[in-house]
């Protein structure tokens, strides 16, 4: 189960890279009001930019760390997927709330959450 769990957090992490890095961060780079971070726009363009993608490494690392629990035998430890599933949980609720279901993050998220916190009870 944590196998699918991880599937679906490369897949949010790869939307999240390639779709919110075109259609959210790509326009603000381009504004010309941006600030000065660090001496220049273009530190600033590359901090934001950064910042964007650490989420989606974070996630895919998440997900190595899912797939190792899943396939090493006693690799499964009942805290860290009970923190998983609340940290899942709470961004999938936050999305579905607060986009009135709109940003599909949601979609991903509850899945996660359900699935490494059931994990956690098994384990």
């Amino acid at each position: 189960m944590l196998i699918v769990a991880a599937i679906l957090t490369v897949a949010v992490g790869l939307m999240h890279s390639v779709l919110g890095g075109r259609y959210l961060i790509a326009p603000i780079l381009k504004m010309d009001g941006l600030p000065v971070i660090l001496g220049s726009r273009s530190r600033t363009r590359l901090t934001l930019k950064a910042g964007w993608h650490a989420a989606s490494l974070t996630w895919w690392g998440l997900a190595g760390v899912l797939v190792h629990m899943q396939v090493v035998p006693g690799g499964t430890d009942a805290a860290f997927l009970t923190m998983v599933s609340a940290v899942f949980g709470l961004a999938g609720l936050a999305a579905l709330i607060l986009s009135r279901g709109t940003h599909l993050s949601w979609v991903f998220f509850l899945p996660v959450a359900l699935i490494t916190g059931y994990s956690a009870v098994l384990s």
